[in-house]
């Protein structure tokens, strides 16, 4: 069945930075690419198994000066969103192998 707008009450607060997401996708870090379109927000899932526990994402939020301009943030096992921020790439050197991530965007 296609998408029907008469169906979605919610269609036009899609924009707002602080709208519910519209859109879920898994993200595979790159060290060379931007995701395909900016994360309004991440969520993570890690592992028991995972690195004794403890994961890193690397981060390069929408508003940085350069690629250079990076932030690590730390998280416990268990499914958690990262801090409420916009985010343009995940870079694979400085995130824990194993974890899962999932960006939430409006397209």
């Amino acid at each position: 069945m296609a998408y029907d707008p008469a169906r979605d009450p919610l269609r036009t607060l899609a924009t707002s930075a602080s709208s519910r997401a519209r859109r879920l996708r898994r993200v595979t870090p790159s060290d060379t690419e931007d995701l395909a379109v900016y994360a309004k927000s991440l969520w993570l899932y890690v592992p028991e198994a995972v690195a004794g526990g403890e994961a890193s994402v690397r981060l390069t939020c929408v508003g940085a000066a350069s690629d250079a301009d990076t932030v690590d943030v730390l998280a416990p096992p268990g499914l958690q969103p990262l801090p409420p921020v916009q985010v343009r790439r995940v870079w694979a050197t400085g995130t824990t192998a194993g974890v899962a991530l999932y960006a939430l965007s409006d397209r």
